[in-house]
């Protein structure tokens, strides 16, 4: 499916899916950080290296953002301040109910990359949980209550999320999130029910042990998708009888237990008929159990799970490289417009990226997101020309330099799971030096 490039230029994609809205119907009254100005402004800060407000005021300055901006005698005059403090303002005024209008709108726009897998027929769809650290506010702690461990209660906000990435474009849906720790406490399952509704329809849904429950897999095959699931031992046992062999496959009618009917009442007659495969693959102790509805062959469908691991690798990007490791905002309203904008900034590069490997004839998952982003956000001044044709010219120069930013091929593959990231260096404790070099007197 190609995409005309005007509609796929990093700025212009706003430009066509964000009104352009002016606060005053907001009850602002500024009169240059309109809605369009102020979304693009924080996509930029989150694309930029160092994600400062700063660097989103010196793009605006730049001209960057000059089509966006208001017929006002400041504009025309040159009188734009280069202080933040306008901006701070101006996105503390814009409600998280907009950015996430915003944020549907674009990834709606995206999911025009994301088509069915030919060998599936349907579109393939990863689901995972991550939490996220928080400042230390009143407002923060209220809504995303700190943790505790058996050295006390913590210090930082914590926030949990759950998400749904395409498996083979990295595009993401909307996530979904809520406070990990406090009465409010909610579960992975109950977010990820409420992420399925974005999936596109007739999705296949991937998910580990901890969504191989029975009823999220009911709300799976109830919402139209199909399912894949790992199950614990101790439920496929229960499933598939006392004793299962390491290799083979049975068909099965999963029904809930009796503390799940208890639970879940409107369970009670419920049934899903499925596959449980169960193999022995390498980096796993004990022997992999899997739930499906789908019919492909039982290698198959181990490998499709085997591709989980992707949405690892996307969850530490969105962590590392797009900074959502930890959030600076200092309400709750803050964080989750950063969350969003996030989420958004990510997606577009991602569509960069499927579209620079599909005029490649290659896979988007062996080209490297974190030179993809470094190309674009150092092209963007250029995407952003008045000139039509250097736009174009720019458009297909970044398109084939982030075709060619592919991944380092490893000459002995990794053992499927890596269940813990390495760690990075630690500076030295002080008893690792030596004695200090003695100066001469003079």
């Amino acid at each position: 499916m190609e995409i005309k490039a005007e509609a796929e230029n990093l700025l212009k994609l706003f430009e066509r899916v964000v009104p352009v809205i002016s606060w005053g119907e907001f009850g602002g009254g500024g009169q240059i950080y309109t809605l369009p100005v102020v979304v693009e402004m924080m996509l930029l800060q989150r694309l930029s290296e160092h994600g400062t407000q700063q660097e989103a005021v010196h793009a605006l300055l730049g001209g960057r953002l000059d089509r966006l901006l208001p017929n006002s005698k400041r504009v025309q005059g040159g009188r734009i301040s280069a202080n933040t403090g306008g901006y701070a303002r101006a996105c503390g005024r814009i409600t998280p109910e907009t950015v996430e209008q915003v944020c549907d709108q674009t990834l709606a726009a995206l999911s025009g990359q994301i088509e069915a897998e030919a060998k599936w027929g349907r579109p393939v769809l990863l689901l995972d949980g991550s939490s996220v650290r928080l400042e230390h506010t009143a407002d923060i702690l209220k809504a995303f209550p700190a943790g505790r461990n058996q050295h006390g209660l913590g210090h930082w906000g914590i926030m949990k999320w759950v998400c749904l990435h395409d498996v083979r474009t990295g595009i993401a849906q909307r996530p979904a999130w809520g406070p990990m720790y406090g009465p409010e406490a909610v579960s992975e399952q109950n977010l990820a029910k409420k992420v399925l509704s974005r999936a596109p329809a007739g999705s296949v849904i991937i998910g580990d042990g901890g969504f191989g429950i029975f009823a999220f897999a009911q709300e799976v095959i109830g919402s139209g998708h199909q399912a894949l699931f790992r199950l614990s031992k101790a439920r496929a046992l229960s499933l598939g009888g006392k004793s299962l062999p390491a290799q083979g496959e049975f068909l099965v009618c999963w029904k809930p237990s009796a503390q799940e009917r208890k639970k879940y009442p409107e369970l009670a007659d419920a049934e899903i008929k499925g596959r449980l495969i169960v193999c022995s693959a390498k980096g796993f102790r004990d022997s992999l159990y899997l739930f499906t509805t789908l019919e492909q062959e039982a290698d198959e469908i181990v490998a499709l799970y085997g591709e989980r691991w992707n949405l690892e690798l996307d969850l530490r990007t969105l962590k590392g490289t797009l900074r959502l490791e930890h959030l600076h905002g200092k309400s709750q309203a803050a964080v989750e417009k950063e969350l969003l904008i996030a989420v958004v900034a990510y997606g577009l590069v991602r569509a960069f990226m499927a579209t620079a490997a599909r005029r490649a004839g290659v896979d988007p998952r062996i080209l490297s997101f974190t030179q993809a982003y470094g190309l674009i956000n150092a092209m963007s001044p250029k995407l952003c020309s008045p000139d039509p044709v250097l736009r174009q010219q720019t458009y297909d120069r970044l398109l084939d330099y982030i075709s060619k930013a592919k991944l380092p091929q490893r000459k002995k593959k990794r053992s499927y799971p890596r269940e813990v990231w390495g760690r990075g260096k630690s500076f030295p404790s002080k008893h690792h030096f030596g004695p200090l070099p003695k100066t001469k007197s003079k």
